[in-house]
């Protein structure tokens, strides 16, 4: 077969994930597909992976792709032909220490939102479960029966099939050596001497990713490490189980282990907390159905481990020791979506060991993105808009991603930071902060404050009473009764300017921005389903002249919304976070300490007003607002001023405050934050955020809310998997669901994001942000619910919901009003 000169979509990569997308835009519809593989189908990653697929997982995008993908691997042998080795053997997770059966109880509890059933059981069945191991140490475990096994080859070799027969054409031993753009959108894909003209084009070839995207100057921030697993020969104790007959698979996280049974011996891999990088300039060029070299000194502990736990392996005779490199992200997550840089590129990548749980539903995911040019379930954890391209440096890459392979099975404590690759991106007050005592987090390559007590105030990490609470306390009081320095200076700064300035930020967000010189107005961007995209305020400097301020990770997401948006309006905008420092200042005592350093007089502005000022020697401009909740300001400071204006500051008697304390003082008035109330499937009506609405500007989004009002509900092709395959790519985006603040009874009860809300006996909804209360004594939470509305509108406290936590139920009041007004 010939390679064509011309193609309506061009995927490059013949892996499970390659081979799902063209069958899910074959089966949707799409026309003239090509595929391209360097080497064979299913080389590089896919043939080696062990095919673990578990439903259960720590977030309800993840739960929801892998769920589709075991309908979809269990369909499409007959459908065509081809077996998959689907079996549903189930898994065993153990807990050998307390906080370990915390969380496992955790995702229990998580699973049971989407009607996964899973059980806790004892050591005594673990060991009737899984009779090969040693439970001595074994505090508890969780059963989850649904899950089970995949050959991927098979299921790679079975999508490409489904793929062919719906007329996607396939391309083996050809190798991309370029990429071709025109007018700054993809135009074509080059092999060798050879253009493939194309619309659209798809990069998931695992490994060579980020190389490729570099070809068109898109940013994929990938990087790989070596991933082991030994294989043994035929044991007596499983060849006893009887033909046909598989154990669960085991997960000993604690130990860093997983284990299967294969071929009547056993796979035993591992996630060893000092993992090893695996720069590509060390594979040959030909690398495909290869292996790295065995190292057994490297794997040695985790033998160890392993036997320890499974006795029998004394007596096994190993086949190999599997070294297979495969490609992680730098917070673990795998990456997918449009490329911000190059309109009509895809990227799909850094599965993290979950690719082939994954890609069945990622597949389908990515297809109907490319298809509608837009998400069309929650995928804001994966979207690739998270990563700038200064998160792309490979230093960074090489030295974070060892140890995200190496904490795969951390607990996820509320705290826990990453080590590696720190100080990227320091706010201009950053040498301040660390004198001042700050305890940083990692957040998106940011240094954040999230509180002043040191390390002596953070560790050690527990899902229980955190150390912290105390001195977040004292931040807590200081926002309220005092002056308190919040460091917002992470958050995105994006001029415009332009004759079509106001035109244009009216098409683009929700509120009216047709305001006045020196008003504030506070607006979402929707996507063309109504659904929120961001969250942000927007600043009128002059007739032709705004500034957005954005959250810290949403810059590059707005800045791609907006070039789409502008089409032939007469503005330009600017990305300028770097230039300036915003301190927020909150607390009774703000304008005190304000007036104090500044030898002008400091204006009584209003709410959402902003005027110029000065700050010791520095001068900027003052805003009217804090997203604490309290009184306040934000100050805006050319960032080589902000250093002096926060010591004038500091000077004048201000204190300093956290995330952790904004974050409590946020839930508790309500204010609702992106990527936790928030999202692209969320609308204004669900938020409560209609108010911000400017009906009849024509803002982008505004005809799907004033068509889908009056309707229910929200509903995605991945809520019911089962029928997903009848469902499309429709999607109702109504006011079913509400976001309600709840005040907890028990003040034992500490929930952290996601736990499932409880009420007539069954499951309405999920936490989305939780802080412990210094006001209440309590925790304090925002959650979305889709019942008891009815009553939630028509009284101010609506009792008898139950949040389970761990697999315990905590009973919790709740209100549309935000908490500190509804509880009071």
């Amino acid at each position: 077969m010939t390679l064509p000169t011309h193609a309506r979509t061009v995927v490059i990569g013949g892996g499970i994930i390659g081979c799902s997308i063209a069958y899910h835009l074959a089966r949707e519809g799409r026309q003239d597909i090509v595929v391209l593989e360097r080497s064979k189908l299913t080389s590089g990653t896919s043939w080696h992976a062990a095919g673990l697929v578990r439903r259960l997982r720590p977030s309800a995008t993840l739960t929801k792709l892998i769920n589709y993908s075991i309908d979809l691997y269990g369909a499409l042998e007959g459908e065509t032909g081809q077996a998959t080795g689907w079996v549903q053997t189930g898994s065993l997770t153990l807990a050998t220490n307390p906080d370990r059966l915390t969380n496992i109880k955790r995702q229990v509890s998580l699973g049971r939102a989407f009607g996964l059933e899973a059980e806790v059981v004892d050591a005594g069945q673990a060991r009737e479960l899984w009779p090969l191991i040693e439970t001595d140490d074994v505090i508890g475990a969780v059963w989850s029966p649904a899950d089970g096994r995949v050959n991927p080859s098979d299921v790679a070799l079975a999508l490409s099939k489904g793929a062919k027969a719906r007329g996607v054409r396939f391309f083996e031993d050809t190798l991309v050596t370029g990429l071709r753009k025109t007018g700054g959108r993809i135009s074509g894909v080059e092999v060798g001497s050879h253009l493939i003209e194309a619309e659209e084009v798809v990069i998931a070839c695992g490994l060579w990713s980020r190389e490729v995207a570099a070809m068109a100057g898109a940013h994929m921030p990938l990087f790989a490490c070596e991933h082991f697993y030994i294989l043994t020969k035929p044991l007596a104790e499983v060849q006893a189980l009887g033909k046909g007959t598989h154990l669960p698979t085991l997960n000993d996280q604690d130990a860093f282990l997983y284990t299967r049974d294969d071929v009547e011996g056993l796979l035993v891999g591992s996630f060893e907390p000092h993992a090893k990088g695996l720069p590509l300039d060390r594979l040959p060029a030909d690398f495909s159905f290869d292996l790295l070299d065995e190292d057994w000194d490297h794997f040695m502990p985790m033998m160890e481990n392993a036997l320890h736990r499974i006795p029998a392996l004394e007596r096994a005779e190993v086949r190999m020791l599997l070294n297979g490199p495969e490609s992680f992200t730098l917070d673990s997550q795998f990456m997918m979506g449009e490329s911000p840089e190059v309109p009509g590129l895809f990227l799909l990548g850094g599965m993290n060991s979950t690719g082939i749980a994954l890609a069945g539903g990622a597949g389908r995911a990515m297809a109907e993105w490319i298809i509608t040019g837009e998400p069309t379930m929650e995928l804001a954890e994966a979207d690739i808009r998270r990563f700038g391209p200064e998160m792309n440096v490979l230093a960074a890459l090489e030295a974070r991603i060892p140890e995200v392979l190496g904490r795969h099975y951390d607990n996820p404590y509320p705290g826990r930071a990453m080590e590696t690759a720190r100080g990227q991106r320091r706010s201009p007050i950053h040498a301040g902060l660390v004198a001042a005592g700050a305890r940083f987090e990692a957040r998106g390559g940011w240094e954040r404050a999230v509180h002043f007590g040191g390390a002596a105030a953070h560790l050690p990490l527990t899902f229980g009473v955190p150390k912290w609470r105390e001195q977040v306390g004292h931040e807590v009081e200081a926002c309220r009764s005092g002056a308190a320095i919040l460091d917002q200076s992470a958050f995105g700064k994006i001029w415009v300017h332009g004759p079509d300035a106001c035109a244009f930020l009216n098409r683009l967000c929700t509120a009216q921005m047709d305001i006045s010189v020196g008003r504030i107005a506070y607006t979402q961007i929707l996507n063309a389903r109504g659904g929120i995209e961001s969250d942000l305020t927007v600043q009128r400097h002059g007739p032709e002249t705004y500034l957005m301020i954005v959250g810290a990770g949403e810059v590059v997401r707005d800045l791609k919304r907006m070039r789409e948006t502008k089409g032939g309006s007469r503005v330009e905008f600017a990305d300028v976070t770097s230039g300036y420092a915003i301190l927020g200042l909150a607390g009774a005592r703000a304008h005190e300490v304000l007036q104090a350093c500044s030898n002008t007089r400091v204006p009584q502005l209003k709410r959402f007003h902003f005027a110029p000022v000065e700050i010791g020697l520095a001068c900027g401009w003052v805003g009217r607002l804090s997203f604490t909740g309290e009184d306040g300001y934000e100050l805006y400071i050319p960032s080589d001023m902000a250093a002096a204006a926060h010591e004038a500051l500091v000077a004048a008697g201000a204190s300093h405050a956290g995330l952790y304390a904004s974050g409590s003082l946020r839930i508790e008035s309500g204010f609702r934050a992106f990527g936790h109330e928030l999202s692209p499937g969320t609308t204004p009506f669900e938020a409560g955020l209609e108010a911000f609405c400017a009906w009849g500007t024509g803002f982008v989004g505004e005809d799907a809310l004033c068509h889908l009002s009056g309707e229910s509900g929200l509903e995605t092709a991945f809520q019911e998997p089962s029928k997903a395959l009848d469902q499309g790519v429709s999607k109702r985006l109504g006011a079913g669901r509400r976001i309600v603040s709840l005040l907890f009874d028990d003040p034992d009860a500490i929930p952290i994001h996601d736990e499932p809300v409880w009420f007539d006996g069954r499951v309405v909804g999920q936490i989305t942000s939780a802080a412990w209360s210094y006001r209440f004594g309590h925790s304090v939470a925002l959650a979305i619910v889709d019942a008891a509305l009815d009553r939630l509108a028509s009284e101010p406290v609506v009792d008898g919901l139950e949040v389970e936590i761990a697999c315990t139920r905590f009973t919790a009041r709740a209100s549309l009003k935000p908490a500190k007004e509804a509880f009071a």
